[in-house]
């Protein structure tokens, strides 16, 4: 459909960077780069204004929106609550094979020269083969429209730092022994506290942003 690829692509151009906050975003030109009309680009425009990607502004034009401090925390913080829930559910339903994969995913998040992007990537098949595990398609489907929100508000060279890789690498190796061992409850605890300290460090990094542009004007 015209409408959804007309949406992954000026996505991915915000999550990439390609398009910065603030910066115009040139209908003409996309239409005529994907070969389509006007109205699907406009459609998908509209969808990720919606999901908090894009400013609309009538007789103006779109503007990729720049985040605030509140808005990222309550959106990763209903990320976190998401990923409990799924996480939770999978505890029951992992099979042997899910369990197999995480830890060979764990295994190669270990290697200590990899980069801030091999990490990141490492970390989203991670997670995503719990998140898959847990059936819950409906939560997983919003789940990942926030994920898609924390790429685009997030940075892996400011999130997976070495320090902060130790300590992400210490809560990933604790969720999945309490996943292998059916640990329902202490999986959803850990998962849930993993997430929101994802969301402070976030956060905090757009409150200083914030705190940066008040202080130049």
């Amino acid at each position: 459909m015209k409408i959804e690829k007309a949406y992954r692509y000026i996505k991915r151009l915000i999550i990439e960077g390609i398009l910065e906050p603030d910066k115009a975003v040139n209908v003409n030109e996309i239409a005529e780069t994907l070969k389509m009309s006007r109205t699907p680009v406009h459609k998908a425009l509209s969808k990720l204004e919606q999901e908090g990607f894009l400013t609309i502004i009538p007789q103006v034009g779109v503007f990729v929106k720049r985040p605030n401090p509140e808005e990222v925390i309550e959106r990763l913080l209903v990320c976190a609550n998401l990923d409990a829930l799924m996480t939770e559910q999978a505890a029951i339903l992992l099979t042997q094979k899910d369990i197999t994969d995480m830890e060979s995913i764990l295994e190669r998040m270990d290697i200590p020269d990899l980069t801030a992007d091999e990490y990141s990537s490492l970390n989203i098949d991670f997670h995503r083969t719990i998140y898959e595990a847990s059936k819950l398609t409906y939560t997983f489907n919003l789940a990942k429209q926030l994920w898609d929100y924390l790429n685009f508000v997030g940075n892996p060279e400011d999130l997976f730092t070495k320090e902060r890789r130790q300590q992400s690498q210490i809560e990933h190796w604790m969720i999945f022994y309490y996943l292998k061992e059916k640990d329902s409850k202490l999986a959803k605890n850990l998962m849930e506290k993993h997430m929101r300290r994802v969301a402070q460090l976030v956060g905090e990094k757009y409150q200083d942003i914030n705190l940066n542009l008040r202080v130049l004007n």
